[in-house]
């Protein structure tokens, strides 16, 4: 069975996520390291569940702030998840600027939440268990 686009990027977006847990380590990567991994799994996480409500044409864009209102826009309960918006400024900002500010985001945490979003899209991307029969 071919895997649908929202099934794709999901997929892809729980990769991300294995690598920001690998880096999670401070004393090893930087945090705009980290961060750049776990705000793609974020952003792929968000685009399938944007597939999966019918979105036609996805933005091309990794503000996630932007794709939380375009969630809320379908009625999805999309302020579960603002707090995942700070992480827009890993997908560019940490990645061109020389010597950003660190955020300090306490990445377990952090890893936990984008954890819970992929499973929370992934449950939304199951088809409906059949009634049982009688």
């Amino acid at each position: 069975m071919a895997l649908s686009e929202a099934e794709g990027l999901l997929r892809i977006a729980a990769a991300d996520l294995e690598t920001a847990v690998a880096s999670s380590d401070p004393t090893v990567f930087r945090e705009g390291a980290w961060g750049f991994w776990l705000q793609q799994a974020v952003e792929k996480a968000l685009k399938a569940w944007l597939l999966h409500l019918g979105e036609g044409e996805l933005p091309l864009t990794h503000d996630l702030r932007r794709l939380l209102r375009l969630l809320a826009a379908h009625a999805a309960v999309a302020s579960d998840w603002s707090d995942l918006g700070v992480l827009t400024v890993y997908a560019v900002q940490f990645r061109y600027d020389a010597d950003p500010t660190p955020l300090e985001l306490e990445r377990t945490a952090f890893n936990q939440r984008v954890n819970a979003l992929v499973l929370h899209v992934e449950q939304l991307l199951r088809p409906p268990s059949p009634p049982p029969q009688a």
